[in-house]
């Protein structure tokens, strides 16, 4: 019977912040990896600090980077919670196994 991978148990000892992110939204994919990259819209401190002009950009708030095997199980994931949105995620995804 071949080796079967368990996932070790999941914590979070640094309690990592939540980052909202309410803009544009990309993938770059290089080689084995993918890169996702989320930004929010919010005022220009220079403009706004000088002379009170509101000007928006767009900025990066977060790069995430995933295995393509993740990759698609965070699509898998995604489907799985807009279409039963009432039924509890199951965990996805996991550690490469070398």
């Amino acid at each position: 019977m071949a080796d079967q991978h368990q996932n070790p148990p999941v914590t979070d000892p640094d309690n990592v912040p939540e980052i909202f992110s309410d803009g544009q939204m990309n993938v770059a994919i290089r080689g084995p990896l993918a890169v996702i990259t989320f930004t929010h819209v919010r005022a220009n401190p220079t403009p706004m600090f000088k002379d009170g002009t509101i000007e928006p950009i767009a900025v990066v708030t977060a790069r995430i980077v995933v295995t393509l095997q993740n990759l698609v199980a965070l699509r898998d994931l995604l489907n799985h919670v807009i279409t039963t949105p009432e039924q509890p995620a199951p965990p996805a995804g996991g550690p490469t196994v070398h």
